[in-house]
């Protein structure tokens, strides 16, 4: 899989690109297909949104993409798997985080994790991609413009992780699985991002 953002565009943030690159092919090594992770300032409403994209369905790429990301989703059948993430409430996670703390109090991110409070700006970011890489997962063997959620990858069931049954959204067996993924994979992308 090959990773690329537009995270250098935001130094406010202060991610180190390619240590996150690099946690994510190590955490989500099944994503076989090219990804994009974009920060984008007109996502308002919701905190990231996955998509499985295809290059035909474009004008002009993003600035961000190099030629070897354009031939690397060709390569793919035109297919590749895109995350926005919101500028406004990542902005709250690394420089309002009372603001942020609300925002996400439904998260229960306390509840899964003890951390430094100083370190809740990537606790933030890693809930949030794991939640959303673990969509890109579930879609990733799949070649068809619709998409069937019976051939979607489930790694979590509910029947085998009833600890988490209170998770939101766990009437739908395709986010009880991205929101499983957030708690167990989040420390694992930290830890991997801090190598």
């Amino acid at each position: 899989m090959k990773v690329v953002t537009n995270i250098s565009q935001f130094p406010e943030f202060e991610i180190d690109e390619v240590a996150l690159k690099k946690a994510i092919i190590k955490r989500f090594s099944k994503i076989k297909k090219p990804l994009y992770i974009n920060i984008d300032k007109n996502l308002i409403r919701n905190y990231g949104v996955y998509r499985r994209d295809w290059i035909t369905e474009l004008k002009r790429f993003p600035t961000s993409w190099t030629r070897q990301f354009i031939f690397e989703i060709k390569d793919n059948r035109d297919i590749y798997h895109r995350i926005n993430l919101s500028y406004s409430f990542m902005h709250n996670a690394f420089h309002n985080r009372s603001k942020s703390n609300k925002d996400t109090a439904t998260w229960h991110i306390r509840k899964y994790f003890d951390f430094d409070s100083q370190k809740y700006p990537y606790i933030y970011l890693f809930f949030l991609l794991a939640h959303e890489l673990q969509h890109a997962q579930q879609y990733d063997s799949q070649h068809l413009k619709s998409y069937k959620d019976s051939k979607g990858y489930i790694q979590y069931r509910k029947s085998n992780w009833k600890e988490y049954e209170d998770v939101e959204s766990n009437h739908n067996i395709f986010e009880f699985d991205a929101e499983v993924a957030s708690i167990k994979k989040t420390l694992k992308l930290y830890e991997s991002y801090y190598e």
